[in-house]
């Protein structure tokens, strides 16, 4: 097996034994959606207004030119005039762990200075907690989150809720969601590239002695 074809192999069984599955999460960073402007308030139920993303609770913020996001230039305050949350369901594959990746401040403009929001999917969920102060609306001071979760079924819900009932709530931005490898598909990995590199000095061998 030459060693292109032998790469080839490795990348096939390396999707084979992950169950590789493409989630149709979508718009993480918020870009997609009607223009808020300064900020726009969303009501619970609104799902057409953030592209991907369904709006429960009191309501969210949609933020655009208020503060300086985490990157692009949309981001998300969780609470309206009380604590709100942001929805998005996706594809997932039963018993598979997923890992789910934000950045995270909080509203500086008022209310107590530590912003608190829960995560959750699956059957798991988490309380984060942001501190705003020495913070401000030109510089949130974001800082970068993980989470993770194993799905139950084919499609599974990520939620983020606030914990603030004021209008000065945890905001999101930069929002992604990856599949966890299994180990199996980490050896098989490994095995493959040990193998690549075995075959490309055997190769290099060869041609050093027809040379």
């Amino acid at each position: 097996m030459n060693s292109v074809s032998l790469l080839a192999a490795v990348a096939a069984s390396a999707a084979l034994a992950t169950g590789a599955h493409a989630a149709a999460f979508i718009n993480g960073g918020f870009e997609a959606g009607i223009d808020p402007g300064v900020f726009t308030t969303l009501s619970a139920g609104d799902s057409s207004s953030i592209t991907g993303w369904t709006v429960g609770g009191g309501g969210v913020d949609y933020i655009g030119t208020y503060w300086v996001p985490s990157e692009g230039s949309r981001s998300v305050d969780l609470s309206a005039l009380s604590a709100g949350s942001l929805s998005q369901t996706f594809d997932t594959v039963a018993n598979k762990t997923y890992k789910v990746t934000f950045d995270l401040a909080g509203n500086p403009a008022g209310g107590s200075a530590f912003k608190f929001m829960q995560v959750s999917a699956g059957m798991n969920s988490t309380v984060y907690a942001f501190d705003t102060t020495g913070h401000s609306l030109s510089s949130m001071g974001w800082f970068p989150e993980y989470f993770t979760f194993t799905a139950t079924g084919a499609s599974s819900t990520l939620t983020f809720a606030s914990l603030e009932n004021s209008p000065y709530g945890p905001a999101i931005d930069n929002v992604t969601v990856s599949s966890v490898p299994e180990p199996a598909a980490w050896a098989l990995m490994l095995v493959g590239i040990a193998g690549l590199g075995g075959a490309l000095r055997a190769s290099r061998r060869r041609e050093a002695a027809l040379a």
